[in-house]
């Protein structure tokens, strides 16, 4: 899997941040299911998929939409028995992947609309215990809570560093970002570049990139630290921009 060093990241936010919150709960997906890897991908609106996993080597194909939708179009936990057969074309049964069984729920929201997909696979064919599926159950709606959380506005409660933007006159203007900031809604809920990173499943100098390509818009605070607006970053994952290559 491609990962990076979090060399700005402060051990107390990266364990309460919400994309380290998703791909632990992927971790204890697998480990509660005894499978070698776990996927969340999120749907996006004009089409594909974008992938969040655990396990995987290598990211080629995992955002392919064949085992999503066909989970997706369920009416509860999807398994599928021989991926070789159900979902021949998919590169997810090929080098270097080989996968052969998956099990998978749709996540909804409270209209019914499926705003993402979690599932474990292996390379062995298998079958969840009766445990198992209440774990993966489980999983389910933690993970829908999750991404309900990151899709509400939530009040800040913690202190953010002062940031400085550059409007189009290029003159500087620092403001201060908090709790009171919020509320009054003078500043957006921010995002480190290595809770960025994990949220897409990519290394944080590949976020860092983004950044300075203009692809992710981004602020700087006073120290010269990258920050994101969460609801950039979400609209980036749920597809109403293009994730870069």
């Amino acid at each position: 899997m491609d990962r990076g060093t979090h060399s700005d990241a402060d051990p107390r936010s990266s364990a309460n941040s919400p994309g380290q919150g998703l791909a632990d709960l992927l971790v204890l997906g697998a480990l509660a299911c005894q499978t070698p890897v776990a996927v969340l991908s999120v749907p996006q609106p004009g089409g594909g998929w974008s992938t969040l996993s655990h396990g995987f080597d290598h990211r080629n194909g995992l955002n392919d939409g064949a085992l999503y939708e066909a989970i997706a179009a369920g009416g509860g936990p999807v398994e599928l028995t021989d991926m070789v057969t159900s979902l021949p074309r998919s590169p997810l049964v090929h080098a270097p992947h080989a996968m052969r069984w998956a099990y998978g729920v749709a996540l909804r929201d409270s209209n019914g609309l499926v705003t993402g997909v979690v599932a474990v696979m292996d390379r062995w064919l298998r079958q969840l215990s009766k445990r198992e599926q209440r774990a993966m159950a489980a999983l389910g709606r933690q993970i829908t809570g999750q991404l309900a959380q990151l899709r509400r506005p939530v009040e800040s409660v913690e202190p953010v560093p002062v940031l400085r933007q550059v409007p189009k006159n290029g003159a500087v203007t620092p403001v201060r970002s908090g709790r009171a900031a919020s509320i009054t809604g003078e500043a957006p809920q921010l995002l480190r570049s290595h809770e960025v990173a994990t949220i897409f499943d990519v290394t944080e100098r590949t976020v860092i990139n983004w950044a300075a390509a203009g692809k992710l818009p981004s602020l700087r605070t006073i120290g010269g630290h990258l920050r994101f607006r969460r609801d950039d970053v979400m609209r980036l994952l749920s597809g109403a921009g293009e994730i870069p290559g």
